[in-house]
């Protein structure tokens, strides 16, 4: 599979650290203009490479290739195991109104 045109070697090396993945998926979704969580995680998979990323996570490429494309909505304990390679997890808060 080739990568895709978000792919940045020299970022994918720094992404297998989970503290830089931390701050740098965060960072995605500060402001109002910022990345929903999923989309970030999405947007950092594609530059880490799927292959790359598939191997990281132990999470078969077809299924990493269906969330990045958007092609299936993924339960929170799935999106757990995507977001577990960087030592991060979901969490539903519930807010007034």
């Amino acid at each position: 599979m080739p990568r895709t045109e978000s792919y940045n070697e020299e970022v994918s090396k720094k992404l297998r650290n989970a503290k830089y993945a931390q701050t740098f998926i965060e960072a995605l979704m500060e402001g109002d203009e910022g990345l929903s969580a999923e989309d970030a995680l999405r947007h950092t998979i594609q530059i880490m490479g799927i292959k790359e990323f598939s191997k990281l996570a132990k999470i078969e490429m077809p299924r990493v290739v269906e969330f990045t494309k958007k092609k299936r909505n993924f339960k929170p304990e799935t999106i757990d195991l995507l977001l577990k390679p960087f030592r991060m997890r979901t969490r539903m808060v519930l807010e007034r109104a």
